[in-house]
Order: C-alpha cells, then structure tokens, then sequence
C-alpha cells in the first residue's frame, strides 16, 4: 500500500468514527476524539463537557465502544481515555450539538443562535461565526448567518486557531444545517502586538535599589559674604532664612526735589505796616511845614 492510500484510509477511518462517536456521545457534550497509535496499544482520546455519561454506570459505555471500536473500525488494543473540556463554551462542536438539539425542540433559531453567540464572546473568544442553513421560516430554503468579531478564513491562521465544527436538526420541514467557527484566546493574527505590561517591583528590590547622593558643594574658609549693593528685599529675606540673618527694613529714601528759586511776596500785613511807616515820617514833614507857614502868617499880620 502506498503512503497516500495509507494516510486516506487512517483519515477515512477517523471520520467514521468522530461521526460515530458524535451519535452515541450526543447527551455527554462530545467535543472531538483524538487516536494515538503506540507499539503496545491504540489510545482513543474522547474530549466530552460532561465525562460521567462517557463512562457510565460502573464503566458499562466504556467497555460498549471499546468493543464496537475493535470489531467495527478494526482497531487494535483500544484503550480509551475521556479528558473533560475546561471551557465547552470555546469548543464548536459542543455549541452546534446544542444549537441543533435546541433546534429540535421548537426553540427559535434566531434566539438561540444569538444567546450562543453572546455565551462564546464572553467566555474570551476572538471572534465566532453562526450559519444556520434550511427552511427555517418560509417553504423556501435559505441561510442566515450570525457573526461577532474577528474570524480568519483562509492561511496558518485558519488552520490553526479556527475551530470549526457541523451539525444538524431534523425537523418537519425538512434538515437545517449547522456551522460553528469559534476562534479562541491565543490566536496570534499577523499584525496584531500584545504589549505585555511592565512586573510590578517587590519591596525589598525597591529598598535595595538607593538614589544616587547629590553633590553638596564645601564650603569655601576664608570668604566672607557681604549684602552690600542687595537692594532687592526679596533675595535679603531668602538669605535670611539660609543664613538665619535678621532683616532690618530700611526706611526708603526720600529724595528732595529742588525747587526753582523765588523770590516770596510780603503778605498782606506786611505790606500794609510798610506803607503806615513810610507814611508816617511824610505827614510829620507836612505838618512841620504847615506850622511854619502858620508862624509866618501871623509874623506878617503883626
């Protein structure tokens, strides 16, 4: 047999068996099945939201698809082991099983289609996208299509962080088709930098690491400072609290204006004194003078 018919009957057979698993595993949340071939025994890996339906009472499932897996799919020295889904919300398979059974029940498509949409983004997904298919509300077949933020559809990115999963309801009507895309947390899109955000410190590491000493200058012996010439209060008042100086606030300086010589007015008394004295002397003169002519007069008349 060569390689390439080798690898399509391996991926043939798993198929079957994912498909297989799906219709037994309906009830226990199935997620998907891994198949690790070693020397001594095959381990089939069944991830399952809910491991205690896988199991059964006391093992009984467990032995049931151990036999169906050797004498069905031909495989060798089955061991099974279920491994639990940490968070079903983020696994595609699990959310089309439960969109289509609701689906099954009446509920409408719309509502529950968008109740899983909300449940996945908050649980910490990228993005998801819905694509319920059929005769949903009319004779006519259609699709609707339900998304929320970021889904790679082609590339590594789609390969490796996309998990997609199908399924389906079997209505009156006829089938709907379910599509699941659910990319999860630690997708790493090209072009999108996750700054990561600086450690805290510890406090002993806080108290190790010291400033570095500030460079005082020495003091120069022998120098004296003066304040002559500091006019300006304001830098005496800061020398006064360095050097604890007591300021003593100069009263200002009064500058006198020199004012142009004049020559001052007598007041009015003054003048008035000035005019009585040269007065008087003129009318003793006039007097002595009108006693002369008297003396005459009465010379003459004699």
């Amino acid at each position: 047999m060569s390689a390439v018919k080798y690898f399509i009957k391996q991926n043939s057979r798993k198929l079957a068996i994912d498909e297989f698993l799906a219709r037994e595993l309906n009830a226990a949340g199935y997620g998907g099945v891994e198949i690790r071939k070693m020397p001594m025994k095959t381990e089939v890996v069944i991830h399952a939201s809910r491991p205690g339906v896988v199991i059964g009472r006391r093992g009984a499932k467990i032995r049931e698809l151990t036999y169906i897996l050797e004498n069905e799919f031909g495989i060798e020295r089955v061991q099974i082991e279920v491994s639990e889904i940490e968070n079903p919300w983020l696994n595609a398979a699990v959310m089309a099983s439960r969109l289509a059974r609701q689906l099954e029940r009446g509920v409408r498509f719309r509502r529950m289609a968008y109740w899983i949409l909300r449940r996945v983004m908050r649980a910490g997904a990228i993005g998801c996208e819905i694509i319920v298919k059929g005769k949903l509300s009319s004779r006519r077949a259609r699709y609707q299509k339900f998304k929320q933020g970021t889904i790679a559809k082609t590339g590594e990115p789609a390969d490796l962080y996309v998990d997609h999963a199908n399924d389906m309801a079997i209505l009156k009507p006829g089938v709907i088709g379910i599509t699941v895309r659910i990319m999860g947390p630690t997708a790493k899109l090209p072009g999108v930098i996750n700054i990561k955000p600086p450690k805290p410190r510890k406090k002993e590491e806080i108290e190790l690491v010291k400033k570095p000493e500030e460079d005082v200058p020495e003091e120069v012996e022998g120098v004296e400072e003066t304040f002559e010439g500091i006019t300006d209060i304001d830098e005496l008042r800061e020398l006064e609290e360095l050097d604890g100086l007591e300021l003593v606030e100069e009263p200002p300086e009064v500058v006198k204006e020199e004012k142009p010589e004049t020559k001052e007015e007598p007041p009015e008394e003054e003048a008035t004194k000035a005019e009585e004295e040269t007065s008087e002397p003129a009318e003793e003169t006039i007097l002595e003078d009108l006693k002369e002519l008297d003396d005459l007069e009465e010379g003459g008349v004699e």
